[in-house]
């Protein structure tokens, strides 16, 4: 009987050892997302309850529908352009003539939906983008054309050409949910999409459930949609050079080839349950899950602001 439990002893110790293995090998499995969740990330910025309180792309300009979004563009190309760079990296909608579809899917691969693009037949709107789907906060976004499109205060806007102009170091004295402090611009506000300016965190995070609440480290965080823009935004152009290589070096910025926590967690229930937290290598703007059944995972944050001007002042969240 003794021989039987020394047996049963070893070979329990040679599987955890074995599975402690493939959990560290499988540390930074890409996990799969929600697709309608990561596409409306893109547009709006939401509370806690799912509020919508603010707008990344374009603007609301119909108070009567919050769910409705309008783009200025020149025409449908354009359109189309922009459509095809906010879908998710790798995503290749069905084409048919003029209209493009792509089938969501959640996290277990089941139906979440449609996202339509296609040229619009009603005037004044050169072509549109349909969520279908019943959880969407957006459901429309019009790409109508420039010359529709109101005009914001020439003061504001100079303000915003001479003080928010790409690699303008930013003093925020309000904590808004990104904290405060110094903050870079990395790409500039224009009538489609909003500014962007961030602050890197130089020191090293460990053990992510170390804290009395886990919800803690990932305070001021931001989601997994506007951290890939960070990592796309940093290496258009010639960004990578005149704001990593010279702001980087200077405000000690840790190398973007490392994890950078995000607000999102993804739970795998086989073989067994685990929560991951869930980063991005702002390197090559890959997402992965960081495993913490065996080991206390490291990470670094990035603090992410999205800023527009509203009426006589720049707002940013």
């Amino acid at each position: 009987m003794k021989k039987f439990w020394i047996i049963l002893f070893c070979a329990a110790m040679a599987l955890i050892a074995c599975n402690k293995n493939n959990a560290e090998e499988e540390s930074d499995i890409p996990g799969k997302m929600s697709d309608l969740e990561y596409f409306q990330d893109g547009f709006v910025k939401l509370d806690e309850n799912g509020n919508i309180v603010g707008y990344i792309i374009g603007e609301n300009l119909n108070e009567a529908d919050p769910s409705e979004v309008s783009v200025p563009v020149v025409d449908y190309d354009e359109a189309r352009s922009l459509f095809l760079k906010w879908l998710p990296e790798g995503v290749q909608p069905a084409v048919s003539g003029k209209t493009y579809t792509w089938e969501m899917t959640d996290e277990e691969d089941k139906s979440e939906g449609q996202v339509i693009f296609a040229e619009s037949t009603t005037p004044g709107v050169i072509a549109t983008i349909r969520i279908q789907s019943q959880e969407a906060k957006v459901r429309t976004v019009k790409f109508i054309p420039e010359t529709a499109w109101p005009e914001n205060s020439s003061d504001i806007e100079e303000f915003l050409e001479n003080n928010y102009y790409l690699g303008a170091l930013v003093q925020v004295t309000k904590d808004n949910g990104a904290g405060k402090g110094e903050f870079i611009v990395i790409r500039e506000w224009t009538k489609q999409e909003d500014g962007i300016m961030i602050a890197m965190e130089g020191k090293k995070w460990e053990g992510l459930y170390d804290s009395p609440s886990p919800e803690d480290n990932r305070d001021k965080c931001s989601s997994v949609n506007t951290t890939q823009t960070v990592s796309r935004v940093l290496h258009e152009g010639n960004n990578y050079e005149y704001i990593v290589n010279v702001y980087g070096k200077s405000k000690n910025w840790p190398s973007l080839d490392n994890r950078y926590l995000t607000t999102k967690q993804e739970k795998e229930y086989l073989p067994v349950m685990r929560t991951y937290p869930i980063a991005v290598n702002l390197e090559t703007g890959e997402k992965m899950r960081i495993n913490t059944f065996f080991k206390n995972p490291s990470y670094y944050k990035v603090y992410i602001y999205w800023f527009k001007p509203d009426g006589d002042k720049v707002n940013y969240w």
